[in-house]
């Protein structure tokens, strides 16, 4: 997995907005921008007069920047003779010359505290990046203690990640990361080539081996080799939004030597595997028993279920080849009901009824692109004012005994119930509230309640709790799990950060004022970002 400063992610098999892969937001999620630049060197060493460059890109506080950190820390001393390990940081720079990064500006004070231990303390900088992992998600905490620990000099570093200094080190390492349309937090290159594999040490330690000539010798014949399997990968044909194509490649990452089997739902052959196997949804994927000796399994055991002699790996698929297409002219459960006209479709985007001028958002209130997403409403219904019905829906699941379940945690479901109270008690001022809170999601949420006292009464009791409940039901219909979707007029779906792209697809289907206006864009980064 990884984040991506307006990133996109892997289409995963879908229905329009419908809930992505749960294993690849669980485990690795492959984002792709769309052809990285890349400087290839085929050459290896034969001998360690000449190293290797190892260059990792990060977003200071990104969990899963932190996790790659921390393997290619395990793998360096192993590999210092032979390869120079580097790190830059991945955010932007402004007009202004100010820094705006993902995760906010204490990850920029992470980024230029950590650029100025690797420029004046190269040889305990990784020393220093696992200290402050430790406690990733408040890097300025451990600022001092972790230099301290590591014997860094605190205020010759503060005096540089404070001053000029570091903002010039921050400015050029973003230009290396911009170079090469690096937006995904990690990133790795290997001697100039990106590389996609596996972000386990062995798998780490066997790129660098490939890449060195197999050098040093001691590791790199003794490192362990992985197992082959065959997954079978079962589809149908008549699905046309099910591409698993991404999806392949995703696992590929997780399992190099994996071997892919395709079973068609349309074919006797591929039905009788279905019926054996006891599926419902498709796509299905489902390993053979080998896939237990595969490196990679440990990445994907808690959503593997064994049936029969294999492992079926959940992913979130919402086709149910039983039930009737809405979309393909046919009657394909044969009860002379076509289409819409079957009780199956009554859930289904195309066949729900056109409400024009409406924009809803579904979104995850702690997901930093869900957050963006909020932000920018801020200029599209200014752009649009009158001319707009907007909604706010959040992302999550009630569990059988009344409580929910969401991405983030406890904390996400309490902020989502907030911001509802604030929805029913402050109609027409209540984004505030919530544009407060996206500054600081880690501050005291009173805060910003301060102008809306009837917040309170309502998330504490029942009141909140059954707002959150009737909220959700829509994307759950819907199949919505990725934050943000936006929908247009009750009927088509999709993603975005930017106000310039909401307009852009809102105005596709509405003839409104401001739609001859240009918004604020990501300036080219792709818009598809998400948590899910």
């Amino acid at each position: 997995m990884e984040e991506k400063k307006e990133t996109s992610a892997v289409p995963a098999p879908k229905k329009g907005g419908s809930k992505g892969i749960i294993i690849l937001a669980m485990v690795i999620v492959f984002l792709a921008l769309g052809g990285y630049a890349m400087t290839k060197n085929k050459n290896s060493l034969t001998n360690n007069q000449n190293k290797i460059d190892f260059d990792l890109y990060v977003m200071s506080q990104c969990p899963y920047g932190s996790q790659a950190e921390d393997a290619v820390s395990k793998v360096v001393p192993d590999f210092k003779d032979y390869v120079n390990f580097n790190v830059e940081y991945i955010a932007d720079k402004q007009a202004d010359g100010n820094f705006q990064s993902l995760h906010g500006e204490n990850e920029i004070e992470g980024d230029k505290y950590q650029l100025c231990v690797k420029a004046k303390y190269p040889e305990k900088f990784w020393r220093y990046l696992d200290c402050q992992n430790k406690n990733y998600q408040d890097l300025k905490s451990s600022f001092e203690s972790c230099a301290k620990a590591g014997g860094i000099d605190f205020i010759q570093i503060k005096t540089c990640a404070e001053g000029n200094e570091g903002s010039e080190l921050l400015t050029k390492s973003l230009e290396k990361a911009k170079g090469l349309n690096v937006a995904g937090s990690p990133t790795f290159y290997i001697a100039g080539e990106k590389y996609d594999g596996q972000r386990t040490e062995t798998a780490i330690k066997r790129a660098l081996c490939e890449k060195t000539g197999n050098q040093p010798k001691k590791i790199c014949a003794t490192l362990p080799q992985d197992k082959e399997f065959t997954a079978y990968l079962v589809n149908d044909s008549r699905c046309k939004e099910c591409q698993t194509e991404g999806l392949e490649e995703q696992l590929k990452t997780v399992f190099p030597k994996i071997k892919f089997e395709q079973k068609d739902y349309s074919t006797d052959d591929g039905k009788q595997f279905y019926q054996k196997y006891q599926l419902t949804l498709l796509p299905a994927v489902l390993f053979a028993k080998e896939v237990k000796e595969a490196e990679g399994f440990s990445q994907v055991e808690n959503y593997l279920q064994e049936i029969d002699d294999l492992y079926s790996l959940a992913i979130g698929a919402s086709f149910d080849p039983s039930k009737e297409i809405c979309d393909n002219g046919a009657d394909d459960t044969e009860n002379n009901l076509i289409d819409c006209a079957d009780t199956d479709c009554a859930g289904s985007l195309v066949c729900r009824r056109e409400t024009l001028k409406k924009l809803d958002l579904f979104v995850m209130s702690q997901c930093p692109y869900g957050v963006q997403a909020m932000n920018a409403t801020k200029e599209v219904l200014n752009n649009f004012g009158q001319n707009i019905n907007f909604g706010l829906h959040y992302i999550a699941s009630e569990l059988p005994d009344g409580t929910f379940q969401s991405l983030h945690g406890q904390g996400e479901v309490d902020e989502d119930i907030r911001e509802l109270c604030a929805v029913k008690y402050y109609s027409k001022s209540y984004l505030d509230y919530v544009w407060c809170r996206n500054k600081n999601l880690q501050s005291d949420w009173t805060d910003c309640a301060a102008n809306f006292p009837k917040i309170k009464a309502c998330f504490e009791g029942s009141e909140g709790k059954a707002l959150l409940s009737e909220n959700i039901k829509l994307g759950n219909e819907l199949g919505i799990g990725a934050s943000p979707t936006w929908l247009v007029n009750n009927k088509y779906m999709f993603n975005g950060l930017d106000a310039e792209t909401v307009r852009a697809n809102f105005c596709q289907y509405n003839k409104a004022a401001g739609c001859e206006n240009t918004l604020s864009s990501s300036g080219g980064a792709a818009a598809g970002a998400a948590c899910n």
